[in-house]
């Protein structure tokens, strides 16, 4: 079956990977979404859709090879990038949130690195300067900055000097800005972190079958997959299991920045802790008939979903 075929690391499922996300995104350009674009440049839709395909498709590669790596989950598989493909059906036109969490990729593969360190100090001043530089843009992803501390902390390497490094690298973007914009006489840009609890995105809007059926399935998955995470953290090995608590991490902060954040497409941020958590169950789950059959209902909802939007 599908999962089963993704439980490996064959090279030929990046081929078959890259033909999926070909046609899955294809999908979008006849989505009326997509056609209702306003612009002047006939090409700046095509260039969005494509950046998206492109942005995206390298997140999967990388975030499944980072997970894989990091021995986060052991077992070779590409279930990972499949899974955050998967999440990504109800977002097409999302580009800046998709460079943000791109970006975040780099942030993640910072605090996994620092499993085990002695002296961590690149990583802390790498993982502070990646939110900064998105702060500029989206102030509110400073919510994340605890993550750090709290990476310092479950990997034993918590240090002085490293709160110290990962402040002044929150300043150092800040600096160059400053400089800039004292030249050209402009106003000095500040990080402005707004929180306020958004009622209206609670809210259950009009769902069509689609929708209903794709958050269903997704809200099945999503319950059996932190149950799976919980009952059986303890069997896991010590990286993997310290691992999981940072995701864990991420997954909370990433949700509270959603509902603490006037920008509703905040919710994209959420995707890359929850593939990582739902990608664990699909793996490790002993009764594969049933996760291979949740994952097919994911598969097949995913691309309903997408088709539906036409």
């Amino acid at each position: 079956m599908i999962l089963k075929s993704l439980k490996n690391s064959h090279s030929y499922l990046i081929v078959i990977f890259l033909i999926f996300s070909i046609i899955f995104f294809t999908l979008i350009f006849f989505t009326k979404e997509f056609q209702n674009i306003e612009t002047n440049n006939v090409l700046y839709p095509f260039l969005i859709l494509f950046s998206v395909f492109l942005i995206t498709t390298f997140h999967c590669i990388g975030l499944n090879n980072l997970i894989y790596e990091k021995d986060v989950i052991k077992k070779p598989n590409f279930v990972v990038g499949m899974v955050y493909l998967l999440l990504t059906t109800p977002f097409i036109n999302n580009l800046q949130m998709v460079v943000f969490s791109f970006g975040l990729l780099y942030f993640l593969y910072s605090l996994l690195e620092m499993f085990k360190k002695k002296k961590p100090f690149s990583l802390a001043f790498n993982s502070s300067m990646i939110l900064s530089i998105i702060s500029i843009f989206f102030p509110n992803i400073l919510l994340l900055f605890p993550l750090i501390i709290i990476a310092l902390i479950i990997f034993g390497n918590i240090d002085w000097r490293c709160l110290v490094i990962s402040l002044v690298a929150i300043i150092v973007p800040y600096l160059f800005l400053w400089t800039y914009q004292s030249a050209t006489n402009d106003t000095l840009l500040m990080p402005n972190i707004e929180l306020e609890f958004q009622f209206n995105l609670l809210k259950i809007p009009d769902f069509s079958i689609s929708e209903i059926l794709w958050f269903s399935v997704l809200g099945i998955i999503i319950l059996r997959s932190l149950l799976e995470l919980f009952l059986w953290m303890y069997k896991k090995s010590i990286r993997s299991r310290a691992s999981f608590f940072l995701i864990s991490f991420y997954l909370l902060f990433s949700i509270l920045i959603f509902l603490f954040s006037k920008n509703s497409e905040s919710v994209f941020l959420i995707i890359c802790p929850l593939s990582i958590i739902i990608s664990n169950f699909f793996v490790y789950f002993k009764y594969s008939k049933i996760s291979e059959f949740l994952f097919l209902l994911l598969l097949f909802s995913s691309i309903f979903y997408r088709v539906s939007m036409i």
